[in-house]
């Protein structure tokens, strides 16, 4: 299917899957005449990709994960690299915590709240 086909099934833009594709992420086909062309499958890996983007994955770990997602056996190793985010992600989440944290007493002392 066309880049346009593709854009239309999976509701994104050209520009989404031509960014993908910069990022080493898809990798279409191409026609005689230089036309991207891309697989029913590929509808598919969009769809992950963006699951992926939207639960905050930098590029270079969701080209890692999309490459692993495509080998067999690959379940385990692909939670380990989610696995590893979550907890970083953890930690970030607990250090802005601390830091709102830190905010809020410094906003009552200049306020006089309590």
């Amino acid at each position: 299917m066309s880049i346009s086909e593709l854009a239309h099934r999976c509701q994104v833009s050209t520009r989404s899957l031509r960014y993908y594709e910069e990022q080493g992420l898809l990798f279409p086909s191409r026609n005689a005449v230089g036309h991207r062309r891309y697989q029913a499958q590929d509808a598919e890996c969009v769809g992950f990709i963006q699951c992926l983007y939207g639960a905050g994955l930098p590029s270079d770990l969701i080209r890692t994960v999309v490459q692993e997602w495509k080998l067999p056996g690959s379940a385990p190793r692909i939670e380990a690299l989610l696995r590893t985010r979550h907890a970083e992600l953890s930690r970030e989440a607990e250090e802005l915590h601390s830091k709102l944290t830190g905010l809020e007493a410094v906003l009552n002392a200049v306020t006089g709240s309590s």
